[in-house]
């Protein structure tokens, strides 16, 4: 309530007024972050629903991360510090994830080159990269960056949930959020929403075809070859050839681009008889489709030949979002990481084993200063973008990929040419004439804006992914491979994915069919660009394919049982080999013993409240895997059990849906942190657990835990049971609140009627006030002017 009739309530309201013209007028679209607060807050952006603060020690990683690093010239004091694996304890709200990491030997090639503008080398240390488990869950995967500021990028990958952990500097629209980094479930992500999920390598090719497929065929029609014993055969570099007996005379053509037909869902397989009158091929070093064909796909396979070798590139939109040639190296680096996690364990061939087909990154290019060369200033569609990217030379790459920062139109995320055995485009395809000069169709596109929103990390990493497989041949999946339900859809599906379904990072039967006669020929054929994956590091402390053991270095080998890596190997102790007579190795789980014999019956997990205990049996020297608790066993308090994982509502366990109670101005204040269910369906009203007190739905009275999210995603819950609102406009909308809210407001307009001479005074002060700035203001060009209006109002 205004106090009535002082100077101090003239002077106050008049200041108010002044301020409130101002700061709203100026400030009013201004958004402040939340402080900190513990627990699941409301949306990040467009795409992620929640998220949580992550707390951890950012200096002590980097200082742990700087002990790990190894050159030619380190001491055998830091050769024994390299080989303790790294250790980082990140906390959230409702987990703690301890973890154990490694450097990930397997993402750079040995002679990766990192470069800026006119080609300027950037310092930047391929050791970044890390892989590791959880301390006290082995079957746990985490794979990430550790960054040049001391931050964790990566993705914790369990059985029942995939979290991601990203600097929080991505995102806040301008604002820093109040932490350094930030968590969020796979499940909090909401995909693309635009027709096609982001991606229009088939629709464009549609439309590509209809433009070019009848002046290719025609150009093809009015040449002539000699068709006796004539086998015409494709390669990539865009020159059609005649393989007969009595002529080697060559012809050149336009390849018809390889966009996908979604009308034409036909099952590409290698073995065509038929050569298709669109297919440009010159065989000066290239591989012979038509040769693997006829001997057989199969003799023809290298299985040895796993590696893509890839060249990143970021534009200079790239640069400026990420401020620092380091971090764009670092943010590409990461989507090639968790690509692998999906690629190495697709089982292409459908041999029941997975393939092992991997990426390794050759060459990075940070476009930070556009030199004269410079082409992507210009405010290119997609499609424009992707043939512009091409026209570079990609001979000595598998694949390229340009990254950027641009908002597509039609809401695209990202383009590739897809590859299969007809038309020219996709994996390993050569540098060769397309609309009238020399192109690379080996290439992609991807962008991480979206509708002028960020792109987070969760469906980037899959726009990567997708395609990747449409360069490896893949189209998207037709209707037979999109079964939907509780599974979800395939990666390639062709519209967006929520992401956290079984599915969905996973490719359909339909995607292995095509995709696996490509891989064979055009890249793990003898000729094809594949190569053989470096070989495993002997000393890093990591038991890799090859080795029997791994202790590490002789300085910090503690382990009678595995012969170290020395400088000097002895002939008679090979390295990351079993020592004679010994049947196991401590390096190789934690169920052998240091006498280097198998245990039996010793713990080797502890229960968790979702997952049994595990026991050595005396046969293998890891940890057998842990039986999960029935689903829906009822786990820290109130929580359930999935997977393995505490991780669902108690309501589960009561076949209810978990819902958050929006309390009335008539209930208690602690309301809206009682704990609340559903039946399922939708319009089915959210009760308290304090009201299901009826078999079969005799749900225990309780309040969810501090932290929890409340009154629709607008606060969590507190200590005390009160639902502590968390307003995204921040002390703006706090002050706004106090001075404009509707009881502000009604108690202001009653004492300015109550006291209008105060109110006339008030009006008059702001007028005078407005002239004598004018005054001042013009004074200079209109003095004349200015003085006689002044004489004439104040009658001087």
């Amino acid at each position: 309530m205004w106090p009535a009739g002082s100077p101090t309530a003239l002077a106050t309201a008049t200041t108010v007024a002044v301020f409130l013209t101002v700061v709203v007028g100026k400030f009013g679209r201004i958004s402040s972050t939340p402080v900190q607060q513990p627990g699941k807050l409301p949306s990040l952006n467009h795409f992620i629903k929640h998220y949580t603060p992550a707390e951890y020690d950012r200096d002590g990683l980097l200082e742990q991360h700087r002990r790990m690093r190894r050159d030619a010239g380190v001491s055998n004091q830091q050769l024994q510090q390299l080989q303790s694996p790294l250790r980082l304890t990140i906390a959230t709200p409702h987990r703690t994830f301890k973890m154990l990491l490694t450097p990930d030997q397997k993402l750079f090639a040995d002679d990766v080159v990192f470069e800026g503008s006119s080609d300027r080398p950037i310092p930047f240390d391929p050791g970044k990269a890390y892989v590791g488990t959880l301390e006290d869950e082995e079957t746990v995967t985490v794979r990430g960056i550790v960054t040049s500021d001391g931050l964790f990028d990566g993705t914790i990958s369990t059985a029942a949930e995939e979290f991601f952990v990203e600097p929080s500097s991505r995102y806040g629209d301008g604002s820093p959020l109040p932490y350094h980094s930030i968590v969020y479930r796979l499940s909090d992500v909401d995909g693309p929403k635009a027709a096609g999920g982001g991606c229009r390598s088939e629709a464009l090719r549609g439309r590509r075809s209809a433009e070019n497929g009848h002046a290719d065929a025609e150009r093809l029609v009015n040449q002539t070859y000699d068709t006796e014993g004539v086998i015409l055969v494709r390669s990539p570099n865009g020159t059609i050839v005649n393989r007969s007996r009595q002529s080697a005379s060559s012809k050149t053509s336009v390849p018809k681009p390889n966009w996908y037909d979604p009308n034409d869902q036909r099952k590409m397989t290698g073995a065509g008889d038929e050569a298709s009158s669109n297919l440009v091929v010159d065989d000066s070093g290239s591989y012979d489709p038509f040769e693997s064909r006829k001997k057989g796909l199969g003799g023809f396979v290298d299985n040895r030949k796993t590696t893509c070798m890839l060249y990143l590139q970021a534009d200079h939109l790239f640069y400026e979002k990420y401020g620092r040639e380091e971090t764009c190296i670092e943010v590409m680096t990461r989507h090639v990481q968790r690509v692998n996690a999906i690629y190495r364990n697709t089982d292409f061939n459908q041999d029941g084993k997975p393939d092992n087909i991997s990426f390794m990154i050759k060459r990075v290019k940070v476009h930070s200063n556009p030199d004269p060369t410079y082409k992507f200033l210009g405010n290119y569609g997609v499609e424009k973008f992707l043939e512009i990217f091409s026209e570079e030379d990609y001979d000595a790459f598998c694949l390229a990929y340009m990254f950027t920062y641009r908002d597509f139109e039609m809401g695209t995320l990202g383009l590739a040419w897809t590859g299969d055995l007809k038309n020219a485009g996709g994996v390993c395809e050569k540098n060769g004439h397309y609309r009238g000069s020399l192109k690379s169709l080996n290439t992609g596109i991807v962008t991480l804006l979206n509708y002028g929103k960020h792109v987070p990390s969760a469906v980037s990493h899959v726009t990567l992914a997708h395609e990747i497989g449409h360069n490896f041949g893949s189209p998207h999946d037709p209707e037979t491979c999109t079964p939907g339900g509780d599974d979800g859809n395939y990666i390639m599906f062709a519209r967006a994915t929520s992401g956290d379904k079984k599915n969905n990072n996973r490719f359909s039967p339909c995607s292995l069919s095509a995709i696996n006669p490509v891989l064979n020929v055009k890249a793990r054929s003898t000729r094809g660009c594949f190569t053989e994956p470096q070989a495993s590091i002997c000393g890093n402390g990591v038991v890799e394919p090859g080795e029997e053991c791994d202790c590490g270095w002789e300085e910090d080998c503690k382990d009678a049982c595995c012969f170290p890596q020395r400088r000097y190997s002895r002939p008679e102790e090979p390295p990351c080999r079993l020592t004679a007579n010994s049947v196991c190795s401590p390096s190789q789980g934690p169920c052998c013993t240091n006498d280097c014999n198998l245990k039996i019956g010793d713990l080797c997990r502890n229960d968790n409240g979702c997952r049994d205990a595990s026991y050595c049996n005396g046969m293998t020297p890891t940890c057998p895997a842990s039986i999960n608790k029935p689903n829906k066993t009822v786990c820290n308090e109130e929580f359930v059990c999935y997977m393995g994982e505490c991780t669902g509502s108690i309501c589960l366990a009561y076949g209810l849906e978990s819902c958050q109670c929006l309390p009335t101005p008539q209930d208690s204040p602690t309301k809206a942190c009682e704990l609340c269910c559903k039946l399922p369906g939708e319009n089915q009203p959210c009760l308290s657990s304090y009201s299901w007190n009826n078999v079969p739905y005799d749900i225990p009275d309780m309040y969810s835990k501090p932290g929890t999210p409340c009154n629709d995603y607008n606060g969590y819950c507190d200590v005390f049971q009160r639902c502590r609102e968390v307003d995204p406009s921040g002390p703006l909308a706090t002050l706004r609140k106090l001075l404009l809210s509707e009881e502000s407001i009604a108690s202001f307009k009653k004492w300015a009627i109550d006291h209008w001479y105060y109110s006339g005074l008030i009006v008059a002060s702001f007028l005078l006030m407005l002239v004598r700035l004018t005054f001042f203001l013009y004074l200079p060009n209109n003095l004349n002017s200015i003085i006689r209006i002044y004489n004439i109002i104040f009658n001087v």
